[in-house]
């Protein structure tokens, strides 16, 4: 029997901080910005045929239909990530949720704890799986950061002693998603990156 085809309409994906996602009409959330901003760790503009790219400090890319989160009122809890995707919150973080649509066209940009950048082609996260490596990563790291920012044109690295390094976007190297990445700075034995603007 073939899954009737979804009338393609925008939705707003609403996820907390503490993993619970839901989707909502845009009316009902222009209705309650304020609070959505407010309670929302993410408020992603999508179509409900769209798929959300979770990617976790683990360096795994988790795909999520759009289609299979609840939608409904603007006060429905929602469900966990965990229910929905192969997403574990036992065994690790979300650091980016970004709908697929969004980086297709475009370059990501990876960054690890133990300061490794690399950039990807957006559409190599565009896989029927529903978990990949979206990157390597070496013994101890984890991954701190995917932004998909077409218009940046520097990033700066803040570790936890204290430095910071700003380098132009454009010197990140291109690289698969199996790949581990450069060397962004180099860091003291027990220093680490904590922070990415």
């Amino acid at each position: 029997l073939e899954e009737p085809r979804l009338e393609s309409m925008p939705v707003v994906f609403l996820m907390d901080r503490f993993g619970y996602v839901r989707t909502v009409d845009e009316s009902v959330y222009e209705r309650n910005r304020e609070a959505a901003d407010g309670e929302s760790r993410y408020v992603l503009h999508c179509m409900n045929t769209d798929r959300i790219c979770i990617f976790t400090d683990t360096g795994k890319e988790h795909l999520l239909k759009v289609a299979d989160v609840p939608h409904g009122k603007f006060r429905d809890k929602g469900t966990p990530l965990d229910n929905l995707c192969n997403y574990d919150s036992s065994i690790e973080n979300f650091v980016a949720v970004i709908p697929l649509n969004d980086i297709a066209d475009t370059r990501v940009t990876f960054v690890t704890a133990q300061g490794m950048v690399k950039q990807v082609q957006g559409k190599e996260f565009d896989v029927s799986k529903r978990t990949v490596a979206a990157t390597k990563l070496q013994e101890g790291d984890g991954l701190l950061a995917v932004y998909a920012a077409p218009e940046q044109t520097h990033v700066v690295l803040a570790t936890d002693k204290g430095y910071f390094l700003r380098f132009p976007a454009a010197d990140i190297p291109e690289k698969k998603k199996g790949a581990v990445g450069v060397r962004g700075l180099k860091l003291s034995q027990d220093d680490k990156v904590t922070d990415v603007y």
